[in-house]
């Protein structure tokens, strides 16, 4: 029978391919995104993974990466169009600055081709403040994605 903490795994959100764990005797591998990988990926001929010799197995490892879904947004079209005329400029270079970008990788974020981690958010929030922009929900979507 599985524990609760293994059916929280959701392998569809997996984006991009990870490093296989392989530490069996591990404590923390029921939580842990390189590991739950490795053991939901039966068919994989080959791949990357992490030396299990040189890893420490617990909640304190280099490698650990914590299976916690987060909600990301996408997207900030509608919140652009509520810049008032004369500011947009502006405020898209600000947040290209924030979001250490240029400017197809800005239009990129905006268009929602690119997520937006919680904590973007919560910076790209704080500068449509600036310019008077108060709109909720500040991203054009949201969905469910591990973080990274």
């Amino acid at each position: 029978m599985m524990k609760e903490k293994e059916l929280s795994f959701r392998p569809e959100l997996l984006n991009k391919s990870l490093s296989y764990c392989i530490k069996e005797d591990c404590s923390v591998k029921r939580q842990c995104l390189h590991y739950l990988a490795y053991d939901y990926d039966k068919d994989f001929v080959e791949g990357y993974f992490i030396n299990p010799r040189k890893v420490q197995g617990n909640a304190q490892c280099s490698k650990f990466l914590d299976n916690k879904v987060q909600k990301v947004g996408r997207g900030f079209r509608q919140a652009l169009k509520a810049v008032r005329r004369g500011q947009g400029n502006e405020i898209k270079r600000e947040l290209m600055e924030l979001l250490n970008c240029g400017r197809s990788q800005f239009y990129n974020y905006a268009n929602g081709a690119k997520a937006l981690t919680p904590e973007q958010e919560l910076e790209i929030r704080k500068s449509f403040a600036k310019y008077d922009v108060d709109i909720e929900p500040i991203c054009d979507t949201y969905e469910d994605s591990y973080c990274l």
